[in-house]
């Protein structure tokens, strides 16, 4: 009983720390741990979300940028206080930095937190290809994936749904909550 417990931690620590490599169709990429030098690049990638509909609301740039600094530190620091033991990942391809996994490992599910790549490498299958793997590596180690996607995010739905995870609920908060079986156990038929 200790010994397969002491596995289980094991490969636990070995999914959250290590540096794991995706050979895709589409492309390879490497997941690695973040570090403090990765600061300019996550807030220009949150940017390169949040930024589009404060854009289009006509402010200034100078304040756009302002709110999209201001903000992207309150979900940084939302994210470490609810997620403390979560892996903060940078997702690279060829070395270069294109996107960012968090993913929080609850026992029995491991939770993406957050998932985004660089505008310019989204619908190209990667970002499919890619949580596709992960999750089969996850479902490998006994896990089934869920994420929480806002009702109005319509590419990330259909990204989900395509990778096989299945509508749980719709929260009262505005979010779709949505769950990847373990292939071959409950698969989700996607």
């Amino acid at each position: 009983m200790l010994r397969a417990h002491c596995a289980e931690i094991a490969s636990k620590k070995s999914m959250m720390e290590e540096s794991r490599r995706y050979d895709t169709k589409h492309g390879s990429v490497t997941l690695r741990r973040e570090r403090a030098g990765d600061a300019p690049f996550l807030l220009s990638l949150f940017a390169s979300h949040a930024g589009r509909a404060l854009c289009k609301a006509g402010l200034p740039e100078d304040a756009v940028a302002k709110l999209i600094s201001f903000q992207h530190r309150s979900a940084d620091a939302t994210h470490h206080a609810m997620f403390p033991n979560a892996a903060y990942s940078i997702i690279e391809c060829d070395g270069e930095p294109i996107g960012r996994l968090i993913e929080e490992d609850e026992g029995d599910t491991v939770y993406y937190v957050d998932f985004a790549l660089l505008p310019e490498r989204q619908m190209k299958g990667l970002g499919t290809a890619f949580i596709e793997m992960v999750s089969d590596e996850w479902a490998a180690a006994g896990k089934a994936a869920r994420v929480e996607v806002l009702v109005n995010n319509e590419p990330s739905l259909k990204l989900c749904r395509y990778c096989g995870f299945a509508e749980v609920e719709r929260s009262a908060n505005g979010y779709v909550q949505l769950r990847r079986e373990m292939r071959g156990r409950h698969s989700s038929g996607a």
